[in-house]
């Protein structure tokens, strides 16, 4: 089930996480009492495989988007901070502009976070192909 956002609930996706422990559970049971694979058991082993590739995925793409967002107001900081700086009267100026070189570093870090959920995202799509 969606939520209005487009995400899953929690709730959704303990369930989904129970019934899939509750698969692997009785699985694990046929293999130890030593029922061979089936070809059901097999495409059911890969159906859920591509689920979860794609769980990944998209939790790859919603991580690179909050660095994007993270970053952006780690650069939105910085500026706030290098107006004050520039308005400031006392000896705040360095403190000011320290504070913004840290939000320009933060967003760095996040600029290269996202790229690197980006890589990741693109890395399970391929896995999926």
């Amino acid at each position: 089930m969606h939520t209005a956002s487009g995400r899953d609930s929690a709730e959704s996706r303990a369930d989904r996480a129970r019934v899939r422990a509750d698969e692997l559970r009785t699985r694990l049971d046929e293999l130890a009492n030593g029922q061979p694979v089936t070809a059901v058991a097999a495409e059911q082993a890969k159906v859920r495989a591509s689920e979860a590739l794609d769980r990944a995925r998209q939790a790859h793409h919603a991580a690179a988007n909050r660095h994007i967002d993270a970053g952006e107001a780690h650069l939105r900081a910085a500026a706030a901070h290098e107006q004050a700086a520039i308005l400031a009267g006392d000896g705040s100026v360095e403190d000011h502009q320290d504070a913004a070189q840290r939000h320009r570093e933060a967003a760095e870090f996040h600029r290269v976070a996202a790229a690197e959920q980006s890589i990741a995202e693109d890395n399970d799509a391929r896995r999926q192909a």
